[in-house]
């Protein structure tokens, strides 16, 4: 479900969260094809129908590369529909894409069944939603173009009041910003006093997005960076089989630079290691398949105050 845009008024009776401005969180006023901030009169377009609420002076992205269709976030889109390829060429990559992101056995949590299960009415966040969709009320924002996103944004400075959303999502997001203690500084900001969080993050994985790639997390690194909330659920997306799937085709890939070459050698590698991930669900079992995690994930419930980082180092699993 998406929304049309609440800008000026006050927030509607059916909970649709209103947008701010990303630099000071003043109202937006729309003028023509632009909204207009009321409070520091920064003007942001809307394009292809979506507001872009970036804060040009606090983000890598510019908003002038969506205008003019440039750069990650103005020329990407998702899935194939930015695979302009054909024949043999696009068979290949939809092959591929298909082994290399097929599911991880053993990692069934569904956060958004626990959400509504305590809160059908909850207001949700999805940020880097890509083609990401979910029941319920659900509000999507990504750095690119994608289906049903209500705007594009920069996590760092999310275009939302504070305590507008009883719940956020982000898979797939924090090892993709410069700053990820100040995107959960923004999570928290923007979330209710009891709202919940849910983030996958990468651990042991190779560069993926290129240039827009930053940071990774051991499980006990993710469950600070969520220390301002109580741990309802978490563990590990991927073991140490999945973790060998990918360190290993980069492995092969560091052999050539050339794109046919590396073509070859990706799908050999792929093919090769794909019966490795029916590993995991056996290494789960063990505490010590924490130390070499392809990426972790948690769950938790915004508590009043963080935790100690005496009673974080506590919390480590692994041997």
């Amino acid at each position: 479900m998406s929304y049309p845009l609440t800008l000026a008024a006050p927030p509607a009776l059916d909970g649709r969260p209103r947008f701010v401005c990303p630099i000071d969180r003043a109202p937006l006023v729309a003028e023509g094809d632009m909204l207009v901030c009321a409070g520091c009169g920064a003007r942001f377009p809307v394009l292809r129908g979506v507001p872009v609420l970036i804060n040009d002076e606090n983000s890598v992205f510019r908003i002038e590369d969506y205008r003019n269709d440039d750069g990650y976030g103005g020329a990407s889109a998702y899935g194939g529909s930015a695979d302009h390829t054909s024949g043999l060429k696009r068979a290949y990559r939809n092959f591929a894409r298909r082994l290399s992101e097929a599911p991880v056995p053993g990692s069934g949590f569904d956060p958004m069944a626990e959400i509504l299960r305590q809160q059908p009415d909850a207001r949700i966040l999805v940020i880097g939603a890509g083609e990401r969709r979910h029941a319920g009320n659900v509000t999507y924002t990504d750095v690119a173009f994608a289906r049903n996103i209500a705007c594009i944004c920069d996590a760092h400075d999310l275009p939302f009041e504070d305590g507008a959303f009883d719940a956020v999502l982000a898979e797939a997001v924090l090892e993709h910003v410069c700053d990820p203690q100040r995107v959960v500084a923004e999570i928290i900001r923007v979330l209710k006093p009891e709202g919940f969080v849910y983030a996958v993050t990468p651990f042991l994985q190779p560069v993926h997005m290129g240039a827009y790639d930053f940071t990774r997390f051991t499980y006990l690194g993710h469950r600070r960076l969520f220390r301002q909330f109580d741990d309802l659920g978490s563990g590990m997306v991927g073991g140490p089989g999945y973790s060998a799937i990918h360190l290993f085709r980069n492995l092969v890939l560091s052999l050539s630079d050339r794109p046919t070459i590396r073509s070859v050698l990706r799908l050999g590698a792929l093919l090769v290691t794909y019966p490795l991930r029916y590993l995991d669900p056996l290494l789960f079992r063990t505490e010590s398949s924490y130390n070499a995690a392809c990426a972790v994930y948690f769950f938790g419930r915004r508590r009043a105050t963080p935790i100690p980082d005496r009673e974080i180092i506590g919390l480590f699993r692994g041997r």
